[in-house]
């Protein structure tokens, strides 16, 4: 018993200590940098806002990137959509302009030769349709729609997710470089932000900083 009770004190503690939070009381909108405090070196602001660290991947999903081939009939009643991707890219999704209404679908990835077979003949009811895979190694992307007694589809639009490393990309301005840095985008409208010590939170941003683009650096105000 005396084990059991003292395992249980450590996990009320652990669930007791809150995590380390600061105020981020700039409320502009745009791109924000604040230096990682000793206490948080996994400081994120909140999960709906496009952030990332330096010293670490993120994940970056962007629309319409990389080269799309358009769509080939290869035979009667079957379409294919060619996709060449951008290194690190591990998701792809899709949206037809209409519903496939169960039309029948393959997907196949393709790191270097080696075919990677993402779906076989699945039926899909709607109008989108989300690819992922495990290798970073995959440059192309080939979706085939069996669209028989069906409307022809049509690619309306799509996005690419990719591991990033900040440091290591070359489009990246070097300001957003800097080490030991959260970078983030604030949405304006008045809100205050909190950012907290978040070690399981994988930093995500659905727009990569370019050029030009005004940046602040603030301190931040502990949160007691």
């Amino acid at each position: 018993m005396g084990p059991l009770l003292s395992w249980m004190g450590a996990l009320w503690l652990t669930q007791a200590t809150p995590a380390p939070c600061w105020a981020h009381e700039d409320a502009t909108p745009g791109w924000k940098r604040v230096e990682l405090p000793e206490a948080g070196p996994q400081l994120a602001a909140p999960a709906d806002v496009d952030q990332f660290r330096t010293g670490e991947p993120a994940l970056v999903r962007e629309a319409n990137v990389g080269t799309y081939f358009g769509g080939q009939h290869v035979s009667t009643g079957r379409m294919a959509f060619r996709f060449e991707v951008q290194p690190g890219t591990t998701r792809l999704e899709l949206d037809f302009l209409s519903s496939l209404r169960g039309a029948k679908v393959d997907a196949i990835a393709y790191a270097g030769a080696r075919p990677l077979h993402l779906l076989d003949e699945r039926r899909i009811p709607g109008a989108k349709l989300m690819l992922e895979w495990g290798s970073e190694e995959v440059r192309s992307v080939v979706v085939e729609v069996h669209y028989h007694l069906r409307e022809r589809p049509v690619v309306e639009s799509w996005w690419a997710t990719r591991r990033v490393w900040p440091e290591r990309d070359a489009a990246l301005p070097s300001e957003f470089k800097v080490a030991r840095s959260l970078y983030f985008f604030h949405p304006g409208g008045g809100r205050v932000l909190t950012l907290c010590q978040q070690p399981d939170l994988t930093p995500r941003t659905s727009r990569w900083p370019q050029l030009g683009l005004r940046l602040n650096t603030a301190a931040l105000k502990p949160i007691l």
